[in-house]
């Protein structure tokens, strides 16, 4: 009964998950209790201190700056000390059901003399531990797009060309990053402003990411090259 009303619950939070077979029920009632403490932390905090009140799942440790200008889709997950700030022109938005891994930063802007624009994490996406995303120049991650662990994302960079200044003295250009849908970005990716990745591509883990990416390409190096395409992989499995 329990593994069915669990079961029940995920179908309705997760749609296709279910619970493994070989989980015993000791498992089962830890998992409930932590969840049930989790959802009961994220509602309140979102009511607190979100611009609304969502059903949502936050870890411990958790911290939340600017959140008048941060909403937490229903059912997103935010995992254990990740960093969430909204200082930003349209601040921060994460999708229903998306999963923000253990300390992962997304962090609008840090300077209230000059707020970022926005970062927008699209419904479905997952986000592994310990990335960092910076919203200066804006960055918009695709529905069901899936990145692994110590991914990082800068769309903002320091001038440089003034020989007689200090380089903290020059300034930056901001440039926004979009990447598309149904993507899968492997661990400890770059991508650098003004970069657009395509929908459905693969970006091979440690790649640098500085020029644009056709939608399903398969991408790999530093800087990273296409060196495949879905599509061809499609076509081939056809013949």
């Amino acid at each position: 009964m329990l593994t069915g009303m669990v079961n029940a619950a995920l179908r309705r939070i997760r749609p296709g998950k279910a619970l493994a077979p070989d989980i015993g029920g000791l498992d089962v009632l830890l998992f409930l209790s932590e969840q049930s403490v989790n959802l009961a932390r994220g509602t309140l905090l979102t009511t607190l201190r979100c611009a609304r009140a969502t059903p949502c799942f936050v870890g411990r440790g958790v911290r939340l700056r600017f959140g008048r200008k941060v909403r937490i889709g229903r059912y997103a997950t935010i995992g254990d000390g990740a960093i969430l700030s909204g200082l930003g022109r349209d601040g921060l938005r994460i999708g229903a059901r998306a999963t923000i891994g253990a300390y992962v930063r997304l962090v609008v802007g840090t300077d209230i003399a000059r707020p970022g624009a926005y970062i927008e994490i699209g419904d479905g996406c997952g986000i592994g531990e310990f990335s960092s995303v910076g919203g200066s120049g804006g960055v918009r991650i695709g529905r069901n797009t899936i990145i692994g662990q110590h991914f990082s994302a800068h769309p903002e960079n320091h001038n440089f060309t003034d020989l007689a200044r200090p380089i903290r003295e020059q300034g930056t250009t901001r440039k926004p990053i979009a990447i598309g849908e149904d993507c899968w970005i492997g661990a400890r990716v770059t991508v650098l402003g003004g970069v657009t990745i395509g929908q459905g591509c693969v970006i091979a883990a440690g790649a640098v990411v500085t020029r644009d990416v056709p939608p399903y390409s398969i991408v790999a190096g530093v800087p990273a090259r296409v060196v495949g395409s879905r599509l061809e992989s499609e076509h081939h499995a056809g013949d």
